[in-house]
C-alpha cells in the first residue's frame, strides 16, 4: 500500500513552494497523535465570509383560521 502511494507522484503548487505527495496514508495512531494532511496551504481561511443581509424587517399577517375573531 506504501508503495502504490508512493507511485502516485508529488503535486507542484504553481503558488507554494515544495512538492507534496499526492496519495497521503495515515494510521488511527498517527491521526490520534495530531499529524495532519501535508498540503498546500495558501491561506488560513478556506472560505470568504458573505456580509450580512439589510432588509425590511418581517411583517406579521393575521391568518383566518375559523375562530371567533371573524
Amino acid at each position: 500500500m506504501v508503495k502504490e502511494a508512493a507511485e502516485a507522484g508529488f503535486y507542484k503548487s504553481p503558488h507554494v513552494e515544495g512538492n507534496f505527495s499526492r496519495l497521503q496514508i495515515f494510521t488511527i495512531e498517527q491521526l490520534l497523535r495530531g499529524e495532519q494532511l501535508a498540503y498546500p496551504r495558501l491561506l488560513d481561511v478556506t472560505y470568504k465570509q458573505a456580509p450580512r443581509a439589510r432588509g425590511k424587517a418581517a411583517e406579521t399577517i393575521a391568518l383566518p383560521l375559523g375562530g371567533e375573531d371573524e
